[in-house]
């Protein structure tokens, strides 16, 4: 039982990213025995099985995070256009403008540079925009 207890815990030490000298010292164990465990494939599975699920976890989060960095980012951004849709342009010269349009245009392509599709069944209208141009179809 206590060998078994110990399997464990050297897992959850590999998973933690914790050397085989450490974990001997922390268990009591020879690193030799350690070694032994680590080339049993059910250990070996556990131990690869913990470290993608770490992974995973991080993974989680960060994309937990960037959602809400880009929903901030969005409700800015919103608030800036609303801000410039109530002012007159008019003092702003044309050169600034075309600038401003142009770089408006990039933006717009770089949000729309992909494939969308509107519908949750096979028959769909979608649309895709590359190369400046629309392209429209209905899938099949």
């Amino acid at each position: 039982m206590k060998i078994e207890k110990q399997i464990t815990d050297f897992i959850q030490m590999r998973i933690e990213g914790k050397s085989f000298d450490e974990i001997a010292k922390e268990l009591n164990t020879a690193k030799s025995t350690l070694i032994d465990w680590n080339k049993k494939a059910d250990v070996r599975t556990s131990i690869d099985e913990g470290k993608a699920f770490a992974i995973n976890s991080i993974v989680k989060a960060f994309q937990f995070d960037r959602q809400a960095r880009l929903k901030t980012m969005l409700e800015i951004s919103k608030k800036i256009n609303d801000e410039l849709q109530s002012r007159d342009l008019a003092d702003i010269s044309t050169d600034k403008l075309l600038q401003m349009s142009i770089a408006n245009d990039g933006r717009i392509m770089k949000l729309i540079d992909t494939r969308l599709e509107i519908g949750e069944n096979e028959s769909v209208v979608s649309w895709e925009a590359g190369n400046g141009f629309f392209q429209f179809w209905l899938d099949e």
